[in-house]
């Protein structure tokens, strides 16, 4: 693939010099060897103004704006064009008929030791990890509450493993339902106000089947369109195709109701508390008077709130003082609960309908007895020490604010999570090793998980971390920031956007 093409009239260019030469052996027409001539010399100069005007400023540009566009027709999916753009980037050669797992080990072969992803890490019970060897400080860590290093939720895993088999004991449904389980779904819907709750093996496993359990034919499932993975997987599982309003604009979410639902199918609307790739939170209020006004059924993912937002970290309902609740919440234990797993809690009926029809519990293995023990203690440690929540608030504001002050677009955060928000990917890779060499450790972000043009640092921080802490933060990325020259071969593609 070339980055410039010749002028689409050089085809005619060829047809007409085919016919000159025809009319030479052929015609006894003078006026058509003639015409043919003049027709070929007149493609021949467009040709050659079409080659000056690539040289061209403007030129170059539309060029390069060919040259993607070829990219995204050769690529088999959304990720392969990502992975083209990324080859252009690093001056690596594209094939013609290029599969997608060749086109992604070129990238990660080349970046070899700078690959961001899946480093090996050790000693996450100390303040300082191991990553690639190196003692670093982890900013992006889940455990929002800094209950993960708490001796108290280890101990009780540990309690709880003990007190059970290894292993899986047999489907929950059928043989597997143990006490364990039962107790920490009362410690789940309590800590909810709700009247029942279910766990699951995972947290994805949780939201996938909140969904899945309840869409059906003829259904509108509304969704906003930064909604998780699982949420989505939920909507394939279920057979609804999901129909995507904008991001937190719920006046859009209405007119896709308005235009899509279906006098025998209900409307089931899908948003998030906090939108883990950027901070924000969800309009619960807004959303609950759209699905009261079309007597809609709520799921709400309550994923990255619970233990950050509401002032005792209920999330998302204790935000906004429960003047608006959800039908169903969904969410995981893997962030400020320091656990592994999922739950959804619901009323009494529906939780009981989950139990039979939500593939996540019926199709997989139970959760652990110690990821459970460790979950229960958790929600304990929340509801009895709120200072906790208040301490992770008042870090992100403060934190927040100095990037701010220090010209960094976090986007629209209002929370712990915090996007430290790029256009350059090439720079964001290379700050990310240089912020590791110097002892950060964070993530980076790139698409599709966000949009191309946004790369970003997903940046948390927790109740643990001291105000000289965060400071550090923001100063190890002005260094990063300042150190790193920009791409000009990003700045070329991003005139475009």
């Amino acid at each position: 693939m070339k980055a410039q093409r010749l002028f689409p009239t050089s085809i005619l260019l060829s047809a007409s010099s085919v016919l000159f030469a025809v009319s030479i052996y052929s015609s006894k027409s003078t006026f058509l060897r003639i015409s043919s001539l003049l027709l070929a010399l007149a493609f021949l100069f467009l040709n050659k103004i079409w080659e000056l005007f690539l040289k061209t400023k403007t030129g170059k540009k539309f060029g390069l704006m060919l040259y993607l566009n070829d990219l995204k027709k050769n690529s088999k999916s959304i990720n392969q064009s990502q992975l083209f753009l990324a080859k252009y980037l690093m001056d690596l050669k594209i094939n013609e008929n290029e599969d997608e797992l060749t086109s992604f080990t070129d990238v990660k072969d080349h970046l070899n030791q700078a690959w961001p992803f899946m480093i090996p890490v050790k000693n996450t019970r100390e303040k300082l990890v191991t990553a690639k060897g190196i003692q670093a400080k982890c900013i992006s860590s889940y455990s929002y509450l800094d209950l993960c290093r708490d001796e108290r939720v280890q101990e009780e895993a540990i309690k709880a493993a003990r007190a059970y088999s290894t292993g899986n004991h047999g489907p929950r449904m059928l043989c597997g339902n143990l006490e364990i389980l039962e107790n920490l779904e009362v410690r789940i819907s309590s800590f909810f106000k709700k009247e029942s709750a279910l766990v699951f093996s995972s947290g994805y496993l949780a939201c996938m089947s909140a969904i899945a359990g309840v869409a059906r034919k003829g259904d509108l499932l509304l969704m906003d369109k930064l909604c998780h993975a699982s949420l989505k997987a939920g909507s394939k599982l279920s057979g609804v195709p999901a129909v995507y309003f904008k991001h937190n604009d719920f006046k859009d979410a209405e007119e896709k109701i308005i235009a899509n639902k279906s006098k025998n199918g209900r409307l089931i609307m899908v948003i998030e508390g906090v939108y883990s790739m950027d901070g924000d939170i969800g309009d619960l209020p807004v959303a609950r008077k759209l699905c009261d006004k079309y007597n809609g059924f709520l799921i709400l993912d309550e994923a990255h709130s619970l233990g950050a937002i509401g002032k005792t970290g209920r999330g998302a309902e204790e935000y906004y003082n429960y003047v608006a609740t959800a039908d169903v919440i969904c969410g995981s234990f893997t962030k400020s609960i320091a656990s592994v797993g999922g739950y959804i809690t619901c009323s009494k009926e529906l939780r009981n309908f989950y139990t039979f029809y939500g593939a996540g519990v019926v199709f997989s293995a139970p959760l652990s007895a110690y990821h459970a023990g460790a979950a229960d203690k958790s929600f304990e440690i929340i509801d009895k020490e709120p200072e906790r929540v208040f301490k992770l608030q008042e870090n992100a504001k403060y934190l927040r604010d100095k990037f701010i002050e220090n010209g960094f677009n976090i986007g629209d955060s209002v929370t712990c999570i915090l996007p430290v928000i790029f256009r350059d990917t090439i720079k964001c890779l290379k700050m990310h090793e240089l912020l590791l060499n110097k002892g950060i450790f964070t993530s980076l972000v790139m698409a599709p998980a966000c949009a191309v043009t946004a790369p970003r640092f997903r940046i948390t921080c927790t109740s643990a971390m001291s105000k000289e802490e965060l400071d550090e933060i923001v100063e190890a990325f002005i260094f990063a920031r300042d150190s790193v020259p920009d791409c000009e071969k990003v700045k070329e593609i991003l005139e475009f956007f």
